[in-house]
């Protein structure tokens, strides 16, 4: 069992404004590797309402690395290995924003969505949010700490392959009847 689970914030409502990155890279079941990163967004810029959210402000970016050095980084990391998200659709349009103002190529990978898979897996809940999912699941969270919502998403596989006596993630995939998504087809 392989995977790399990525949670995204951005500065703004536009996709293409990542200002920190989250990932937990997976090998065999065990955790190898989890690491943050501050992103700074395009022009520094940033809505109030997306710092209300997550706390990030322009100072705490004003230094930091911009998506392609940070993007870079973390595919070293993750290489081939299927992207994990919660709300899957929302991580992927932000690498694919970023990637697309950065004149960059979308990696050839595969992705899956813990919120399908919870919903799948434990459908007598009364939502499928990350904190309710989470806290179902006994996984530590500080929402919208971008490491902290990652490391929750892979608690979230985790236990979701161990309530489904699945010994793979195509496993849980074909017994949920969820089919994997390429980020970009060739």
């Amino acid at each position: 069992m392989r995977w790399a689970a990525v949670d995204f914030e951005t500065a703004t409502h536009d996709r293409a404004s990542a200002c920190a990155l989250g990932v937990v890279v997976v090998e065999d079941g065990r955790e190898l590797y989890r690491q943050a990163w501050l992103i700074r967004p395009p022009g520094n810029a940033y809505f109030w309402r997306n710092i209300q959210v997550h706390g990030i402000r322009p100072e705490d970016t004003e230094d930091a690395p911009e998506f392609p050095h940070v993007w870079g980084e973390a595919m070293s990391m993750i290489g081939d290995r299927p992207l994990i998200a919660h709300n899957a659709a929302f991580d992927i349009g932000v690498i694919r924003g970023c990637c697309d103002l950065f004149s960059m190529p979308h990696p050839q990978a595969s992705y899956y969505c813990t919120v399908q898979i919870a919903r799948k897996t434990w459908p007598e809940l009364s939502a499928h949010k990350l904190p309710i999912v989470a806290e179902h699941v006994g996984a530590e969270l500080l929402h919208h700490d971008a490491l902290s919502d990652a490391a929750a998403c892979s608690t979230i596989l985790s236990s979701s392959l161990a309530h489904s006596n699945s010994t793979s993630l195509d496993a849980l995939v074909e017994l949920h009847a969820l089919r994997e998504k390429l980020v970009h087809a060739p």
